[in-house]
């Protein structure tokens, strides 16, 4: 497995296409009495991994992912193209989803799924 990001030291599956990496920067801004804009960055740039998506994962493998979303927060390593480097962040888990595939006809248990998704969100610390 390629190794294109791990949380607490779990390494994740590479995510489907379709991952937007945002990159978020807070402004104090207001107007002015000549209706400028007059802008103050705050802090540095917060990164939002939007839309991580799995096309097909089994049981076992999304249970693993989901049991790190559970923990809320934790160490992303990933390669920041800023900064042409691996680095790791604190962050924390957004909303998760998932599509159940196959089903064992005899007990009901999920086996596989389809479409998993979460975003991963920069603390900003």
């Amino acid at each position: 497995m390629a190794k294109f990001f791990a949380i607490n030291g779990v390494e994740l599956p590479v995510p489907y296409r379709g991952l937007s990496v945002k990159r978020v920067q807070f402004v104090d801004s207001a107007r002015n009495a000549n209706a400028e804009v007059v802008a103050q960055k705050i802090n540095s740039r917060v990164l939002k991994f939007d839309a991580v998506v799995w096309k097909h994962l089994t049981a076992s493998e999304w249970r693993a992912i989901l049991a790190e979303i559970e923990k809320f927060e934790g160490e992303l390593y990933f390669f920041n193209n800023y900064s042409g480097q691996f680095e790791t962040m604190r962050v924390y888990w957004g909303d998760a989803s998932e599509t159940p595939f196959k089903i064992n006809s005899e007990t009901g248990e999920v086996l596989e799924y389809l479409d998993c998704k979460c975003n991963i969100i920069d603390m900003g610390y």
